[in-house]
């Protein structure tokens, strides 16, 4: 161990003469560990928060979308179905048809957002997640039911399986009329087989039904569809799948991964992901200049050690280390404190759900991330430094 090594380890374990000083040095290792232990839960609160958000959003949003660019629909044998089937990386592809429609029952109407899926859509998204009564639609079955949103079915009063009534759902008819007041409609009657959870609007609006109903709804045929959605395997790579995608659609389709599905939302992450690293930084920043302060006043306490020091033979720069290596000792051991308190109440809340939004029987969410941890230690070890630093200047001001 060095001479400065020592005398700093000294300093750190024993009692100064004056009190303040010890008072100074405990608060200023207490205040960083509270900062560091903030630091860290706020962002494992921030990573819960993003996972729970993106929970929803597997539940309607695919890896993959593929949708025509200049037409509503377009035919499954225009883009090679079955070369994007066997394409590296795909597990599932399920056909879709999207449509604005009027829906009604009895006197309770309201314009909704319809979308008819194939026997593939539960294991493309993860619709079942959010399904709060009831049971997923059966796409395969002759019966003509839907999924629909708790709000769509209290704003119509529906009940399950026509509990209450089943629900209306038209669109306007292709057949030309000769009526000049009057727009014929095409209408097709559902019972209502389950009721999902959303606080998204749009998915509010959104009715799930077979694909085959939704076709004859509309007057389509069997090949045609509004897009295509991809789920790949879990070792690949959704870059690489998209791209294959691309070059075997052309410019016959867009293709989008769920980040360019949401991209504002996604940008709208990072933005408050980056800014939240930054004001949480500052705060850690300020909480160590209680370190600094508490080095100064050692140093103050110590101006007959130092004199003492340097008369043995000890050079200013040693004396320097000394209480930079102090200060390091402060604020390593703060921070360290502070960030093990705060892996603790993390792992405890995820774990064991002690506490939960409020009005809710969801446990708040956190998550244990590595990558905030390292965030954490480097914001600590790099203030810790320059803080350091700082403090073991005020050496300079003592006439050795």
């Amino acid at each position: 161990m060095s001479f400065s090594s020592f005398i700093a380890k000294r300093y750190y374990q024993s009692k100064s003469k004056w009190n303040i000083v010890n008072i100074i040095s405990r608060s200023a290792s207490f205040v960083l560990a509270i900062a560091v232990c903030s630091f860290f839960v706020v962002l494992s609160v921030f990573s819960g928060l993003k996972n729970f958000g993106d929970s929803y959003s597997r539940a309607f949003d695919p890896e993959i979308k593929i949708s025509p660019k200049n037409s509503k629909h377009f035919k499954t044998a225009e883009l090679n179905f079955k070369k994007i089937e066997k394409v590296e990386g795909v597990a599932f592809l399920s056909k879709q048809i999207e449509e604005k429609v009027l829906v009604q029952n009895e006197e309770n109407n309201s314009f909704a957002y319809l979308i008819g899926v194939d026997e593939n859509y539960s294991s493309v998204v993860e619709i079942d997640s959010v399904i709060s009564l009831g049971k997923w639609i059966d796409p395969s079955s002759a019966n003509l039911e839907a999924l629909v949103s708790y709000a769509l079915a209290d704003n119509l009063n529906l009940g399950l399986f026509n509990y209450g009534g089943g629900m209306s759902v038209s669109v306007p008819s292709k057949n030309k009329t000769n009526s000049f007041f009057k727009k014929n409609f095409s209408s097709s009657f559902y019972m209502i087989s389950g009721i999902f959870n959303s606080s998204d609007p749009v998915d509010q609006k959104t009715i799930f039904t077979s694909v085959s109903s939704a076709q004859k709804l509309l007057g389509l045929g069997k090949e045609s569809v509004s897009s295509i959605i991809v789920k790949t395997t879990s070792n690949s790579n959704l870059s690489y799948v998209s791209s294959k995608i691309k070059d075997i659609v052309g410019d016959k389709a867009s293709v989008k991964t769920r980040k360019e599905l949401n991209e504002t939302y996604y940008k709208m992450l990072n933005s408050e992901e980056l800014i939240l690293n930054f004001v949480l930084g500052l705060i850690l920043i300020v909480a160590m200049f209680n370190t600094i302060g508490a080095v100064i006043i050692l140093v103050i306490e110590k101006k007959k050690n130092i004199k003492t020091l340097h008369k043995l033979g000890a050079y200013p720069a040693d004396i320097r280390q000394v209480f930079f290596k102090h200060g390091l000792l402060l604020s390593y051991s703060g921070g360290s404190i502070g960030l093990l308190i705060g892996c603790l109440i993390v792992f405890l809340q995820e774990k064991f759900s002690l506490i939960y939004l409020a009005g809710t029987s969801i446990p708040y969410p956190v998550v244990f991330d590595y990558k905030n941890f390292l965030i954490v230690s480097f914001w600590v070890l790099v203030v810790g430094y320059f803080g350091s630093f700082i403090s073991s200047k005020s050496v300079n001001k003592i006439k050795l």
